[in-house]
């Protein structure tokens, strides 16, 4: 296997058998180098054809030169190079005054002689070029621009593919050169054993950002459905989450369903610009109007003004959907500002929201507001002035700032009888803020834990929430609770009534708020966990019910866990007394960005397995720390810091493994886990 990476370096791989699986193995990597001088475009590598003999590789370049290459040396043959005035020699002198031949877009091995090779340029023209005797047998001068090009199995045409989506069938073995135009389907004889490899049944196109299978056997030529709903390369991935232990009758019925529409919700809970929709599955279409509520996070507060824009305007009578997870009821936060935290727990029927402003709870089985909860500081005014204002607001700061260290440097400089002429300061401003740049950069990695004012922007900004089932009043009883953390470091806890099922719908869900913890530090509060009286934590709703997980302990004393950016801490409960904490940005330099408790099973025996928290920090690296002593297990380096939207759109699973981001639609897979490790377990006839 011959790989081309991105800087322009060949690498040569063997397949080879090892523990039962195969294993791609390096052997040699290369580097192609032009005559000291030269441009880097003159050995850019745009196309790599592996000739049939395994002896040589062919390199196009942007130069318009073909390099050889000896295999498995890699070392370059420069006698057999082919040169773009050698090709220009045998076509028209007034096709080459017109135009060069650019960059090598593609090469291609004649199928029924190895001495004759195809050679593309992306300015449209095709040679076919002799090996053996260095000479041009035939041109073709095409009119678009190429992409690519594909041979008839026989060897007497080829198709060309160009840039504004079409395509060209040339004849070889004619002397007429020009295009002549592609029929549906190109009768073959059927003497060869592999003839029936001369009716296909359909085409693969490759295109930029999807890939299309176009069904030849259909009159039209229809367009094959994938297996997916959408291209992962039509748009960028704004938001992922992991589930685990789906019930097997669920995936079918959402399989089903997705087969049967184009757009599909993978949550039963969705969130948007300010609404919230509550979705179900319906494995039928449907016609129906969507119920809709409005949740006011100001509660009609006096001294706050709104100043971002208005809420969308819903849609008035009967909606049709189809089959799959389908709206029926969207709650409209008011003011509309973004909805920044979503939790729901489809066994209660609730649905908690949160944005800059508070947090709310929404009974989806009466579709009724249960309780709106304002979050906002007195002196939190960004938070009302929208996206727009914000980013404003923050320029204008950061101008102001800049302009107030640069006065106090100038007039120290002064001070201390310095001089310097207009470039010299004009140099000195420059590095200066570069260097600031860098401080900003730098300063929340290195600074220790340090008291923030409950003045600071965003304070109210709900980060988390979360349900639990646990004691919150006193240690004898337990009940439903709903918890939210904001962005500067308060924890709420409120207390819920849910009625029981034979009563649901007759008596509203009640709430009344029973605890508020506030950190020290008033860092923000990244995620909020209850463990059971075995330190494990609590079971996601119905989990238990299709005995995906064991009942919780509800015997011995319930802990809270509260994991802030700086932090980790636990709490007793119900008296939610301070119990241990781990200081991670005092002793590591670090933040915490994602965090979730995982389950490590052994990888030697079945019967053993512990849960233990999985933290991604802004430094890139994933700590494994224990529950509930939080004594730090391993650091494993993970993502580099530099890629702050990798660590952004990390998501962990239950059982030690993640998902990243590595380009705006592409995944990067790992695992902490050594019973379930990330490998490609195959083997290679």
């Amino acid at each position: 296997l011959v790989t081309l990476l991105d800087d322009n370096s060949l690498h040569l791989w063997t397949l080879k058998q090892h523990g039962g699986a195969s294993e791609l193995r390096e052997e040699h990597h290369f580097t192609l180098k032009g005559p000291p001088g030269s441009p880097p475009s003159a050995t850019q590598i745009t196309a790599v054809l592996p000739h049939s003999s395994r002896e040589v590789l062919y390199l196009g370049t942007e130069s318009g030169n073909i390099f050889v290459v000896e295999l498995p040396s890699l070392r370059v043959l420069e006698d057999r190079t082919i040169t773009s005035e050698a090709v220009l020699q045998r076509v028209p002198e007034d096709y080459c005054n017109r135009r060069s031949c650019e960059l090598v877009e593609a090469l291609r091995e004649h199928p029924k002689n190895p001495d004759h090779i195809l050679i593309g340029y992306s300015r449209g023209l095709i040679v076919l070029w002799d090996l053996h005797n260095s000479r041009v047998t035939h041109h073709f001068l095409g009119s678009q621009q190429l992409e690519n090009l594909y041979w008839q199995r026989d060897g007497s045409k080829f198709i060309s593919c160009h840039y504004d989506g079409s395509y060209t069938q040339w004849p070889v073995s004619s002397d007429n050169r020009q295009p002549e135009p592609l029929e549906n389907r190109v009768p073959y004889g059927h003497s060869e054993p592999t003839a029936e490899f001369d009716d296909p049944s359909a085409m693969v196109v490759l295109a930029e950002e999807e890939l299309v299978v176009i069904d030849l056997k259909t009159a039209g030529w229809p367009a094959v459905h994938p297996p997916y709903l959408a291209s992962l390369h039509c748009s960028a991935i704004t938001c992922s989450h992991h589930v685990s232990n789906i019930p097997l009758k669920l995936w079918e019925r959402i399989i089903s369903a997705g087969s049967k529409q184009n757009i599909h919700y993978s949550n039963m809970s969705l969130s948007f610009s300010f609404q919230v929709l509550v979705m179900e599955l319906n494995d039928e279409d449907a016609e129906h109007i969507v119920d809709h509520a409005e949740a006011d996070l100001l509660q009609d507060q006096e001294g706050y003004r709104w100043k971002g824009h208005e809420k969308l305007k819903t849609r008035d009578g009967p909606v049709r959907f189809e089959a799959g997870f389908q709206p029926f009821v969207l709650v409209q936060c008011q003011p509309p500002a973004v909805v920044t935290s979503l939790a729901l727990h489809s066994e209660w029927k609730l649905v908690a929201f949160g944005t800059s402003h508070g947090f709310g709870l929404f009974d989806h089985q009466q579709k009724r507001l249960v309780f709106v909860k304002c979050t906002l500081h007195p002196s939190d005014q960004l938070a009302l002035e929208g996206p727009l204002s914000r980013v404003k607001s923050l320029k204008k700061s950061l101008r102001q700032s800049f302009r107030r260290i640069r006065r106090s440097r100038v007039s120290s400089r002064k001070r201390r009888g310095g001089s310097g002429n207009a470039s010299e300061v004009q140099e000195a401003n420059a590095k200066f803020d570069q260097d600031t740049l860098q401080e900003m950069e730098l300063a929340p990695v290195q600074r220790k834990i340090e008291a923030r004012s409950a003045e600071d922007s965003f304070t109210g900004f709900v980060r988390t929430l979360y349900f639990a089932d646990t004691f919150l009043r006193d240690s004898s009883r337990h009940c439903p609770s709903l918890w939210a953390g904001t962005n500067g470091g308060t924890v709420y806890a409120f207390c819920l009534r849910v009625p029981p099922a034979e009563r649901r719908m007759d008596e509203p869900v009640r709430a009344e708020q029973a605890k508020e913890i506030q950190l020290m530090h008033r860092a923000p509060v990244v995620g909020i966990l209850v463990l059971d009286g075995r330190s494990t934590p609590l079971p996601e709703p119905l989990e238990v019910a299709h005995d995906l997980s064991k009942s919780p302990d509800m015997q011995g004393s319930h802990q809270l866990l509260v994991v802030s950016e700086e932090q980790l801490k636990v709490f007793t409960l119900p008296k939610v007394s301070s119990k241990l904490k781990l200081k991670l940005t005092a002793l590591e330099g670090c933040r915490v960005r994602k965090m979730t408790v995982a389950n490590f099973g052994s990888c030697k025996t079945d019967d053993y397995s512990e849960n233990d928290l999985a933290v991604l920090t802004n430094l890139g690296d994933v700590q494994i720390i224990s529950l509930p002593f939080l004594k730090l297990q391993i650091r494993y380096p993970c993502i580099r810091k530099e890629d702050v939207s990798g660590i952004a759109s990390c998501v962990f699973t239950k059982y030690g493994q993640g998902f990243y981001l590595i380009s705006p639609s592409e995944f990067e897979r790992f695992s902490l886990s050594t019973k379930w490790l990330v490998e490609p377990r195959c083997v290679v006839d």
